[in-house]
């Protein structure tokens, strides 16, 4: 076998019979491939109607524009039959009208070449060019009329599918005698930028679109395609684009169905010119809260940010119940000293010893990471460690994220507790970090166990600690909800928690009497105290073997 010296791309003539696979033959399809046809035939309006003929219900789509000059082209796949300022301008390719493959259609149009008006009946199974079809004689004298009959199912669908062919589509489409509704695709946008036959709207709201939303509309045929989006820091508005493709051939749909934009360099340059147009949309704003990678790739595109708005959240202690850190007040103004994360145990002890006596000259804010590299962020001073120093016996004992006590420490009183800071200064050059102690009077430490049984509780024997106080502490510190399919709801675990948190601080500071009696008090007030009626009172006598009420009589 020998090889042919050169070879060049053609099209199988086996392919016109595959041609009702082009398409997925949805109404939806269909409608936006004709009009396309039309709009480029240069019709002012679609007029959309339902017959009902002796062969069945017919869907009729009339445009007025110039109409088809040979009828062959209609038929000719691959061969659009448009005007050079057409081809070169949008790319047709010739397809549009296979799109109704495999459906009984009867196509009316008119020819100026030839002066006067032609039709033809393509049945169902005409379309693969098995059986000539007769050009015949018809009276239309402007435009073309595409007649398809109608099935069930797109009968069915027929209104609402309308409604979306025309909500975006340029030209008026008209279907029982009322124009259908026209909205602009860049509706409601806050900025829109003119960029190579292109409308670039830019969006500002609360909306979060999906990646398969439509952001680009090519005349009234949206698709889905990654467009550049920014979010600002805590904000619940998102900075989007959409795209209204005006006259900009470079730009290109994948055929044959149009479901998305084809990856070239005038998409990639249209997404850049995008990202721009957000970026000075920012710039008209009085302040941003960008993180400062955006900051920088705006710069990066020549368009000249102020820093984000120097405002950081108050810090929260964190609570061993969420993964989530709560939000504090913005801090706007004031010195600010960022506070890095610790374990819950951690901070909820240094809050404590804190709001006791802060010897800290500035507002303690949560750290946010997407603030490193602006200048007024940089500068701040940094709380660089914490950690806590025991004394006990004469021998002093450290606790920190990474540091345990030892193993046989048990929980009880001890002669001091002091929290110890590392604090880094502010200002633009490196200073000595400063080490500040603060005297406290609890630390619970969760020895990575996060239960009670298992938590060692250290309270300063001097100090005047008050069980409720310890019982909050222990809460913050350890309670951790189980969502494990036998246990109880989150109401019922919190609950749990806390009686046995109450039972356990009174246990340490008031003794085994006095906890015992709490937790009979407490027993009492809740399933015994509201049953007593008003005005009387009953007395109580019980041991574990005998138990003797007394009511006393009523008034």
């Amino acid at each position: 076998m020998s090889f042919p010296a050169t070879i060049r791309p053609e099209v199988g003539q086996s392919l016109i019979t595959k041609v009702s696979r082009l398409f997925n033959g949805t109404l939806g399809d269909v409608l936006l491939e004709l009009f396309q046809n039309a709009r480029r035939a240069g019709a002012r309006a679609i007029h959309v109607a339902v017959y009902n003929l002796p062969a069945g219900t017919a869907l009729s789509i009339y445009d007025d524009g110039c109409g088809i000059d040979d009828p062959a082209n209609l038929l000719t796949l691959g061969d659009s039959g448009w005007q050079q300022d057409i081809r070169a301008r949008e790319d047709p390719a010739g397809m549009g009208v296979f799109s109704l493959a495999g459906r009984d259609v009867v196509v009316r149009s008119w020819s100026r070449a030839a002066g006067r008006g032609w039709a033809v009946h393509i049945p169902a199974d005409g379309w693969e060019g098995a059986v000539p079809l007769a050009i015949e004689p018809c009276g239309i004298v402007r435009g073309t009329e595409i007649q398809i009959m109608l099935p069930a199912a797109w009968e069915e669908q027929l209104r609402s599918t309308l409604h979306l062919a025309a909500r975006y589509f340029p030209l008026p489409v008209h279907f029982e005698g009322a124009r259908l509704p026209y909205e602009d695709f860049l509706a409601g946008a806050a900025h829109i930028e003119l960029w190579e036959g292109c409308r670039i709207g830019i969006f500002h709201d609360g909306t979060t679109e999906a990646v398969h939303t439509p952001r680009i509309n090519f005349h009234g045929v949206t698709v889905a395609s990654r467009l550049p989006t920014l979010s600002e820091i805590e904000s619940p508005h998102n900075w989007r684009v959409r795209v209204d493709i005006v006259d900009a051939p470079a730009l290109q749909l994948v055929l044959p169905a149009r479901k998305e934009m084809v990856e070239n360099e005038a998409l990639s340059r249209l997404r850049e010119a995008a990202e721009v147009a957000l970026y000075q949309a920012i710039a008209c704003e009085a302040s941003h809260r960008l993180p400062y990678k955006a900051w920088a790739r705006a710069r990066e595109l020549g368009v000249f940010l102020p820093e984000a708005e120097a405002s950081l959240n108050s810090w929260v202690p964190t609570v061993a119940d969420t993964a989530n850190r709560y939000q504090g007040t913005a801090v706007r103004s004031g010195p600010m000293i960022i506070m890095t994360d610790h374990e819950p145990d951690i901070e909820q002890a240094l809050a404590r010893a804190l709001d006791r006596a802060s010897p800290l000259e500035g507002k303690l804010v949560q750290e946010n990471r997407d603030f490193v590299g602006y200048r007024w962020y940089d500068t701040l001073s940094r709380l660089l460690s914490c950690s806590f120093v025991v004394q006990r016996g004469g021998i002093s004992h450290r606790y920190a994220d990474d540091v345990a006590l030892p193993d046989d420490f048990d929980s009880g009183s001890v002669e001091a507790l002091s929290a110890e800071i590392l604090l880094r200064p502010g200002g633009p050059s490196p200073c000595e970090p400063t080490l500040y102690r603060i005297p406290t009077d609890m630390l619970v430490c969760n020895n990575s166990c996060w239960t009670l049984d298992e938590a060692t509780i250290l309270f300063d024997g001097e100090a005047d600690v008050q069980p409720d106080g310890l019982a909050d502490l222990l809460y913050a510190s350890l309670f951790c909800y189980s969502d494990d399919c036998e246990r109880d709801s989150w109401d019922t675990q919190s609950l749990a928690f806390e009686h046995e948190a109450r039972n356990l601080a009174n246990l340490l500071l008031l003794g085994e009497d006095e906890a015992l009696l709490a937790r009979l008090r407490e027993a009492v007030f809740e399933h015994v105290q509201w049953l007593i009626p008003g005005g009387r009172s009953l007395t109580i006598s019980a041991d574990r073997n005998r138990l003797s009420l007394a009511l006393d009589q009523a008034a």
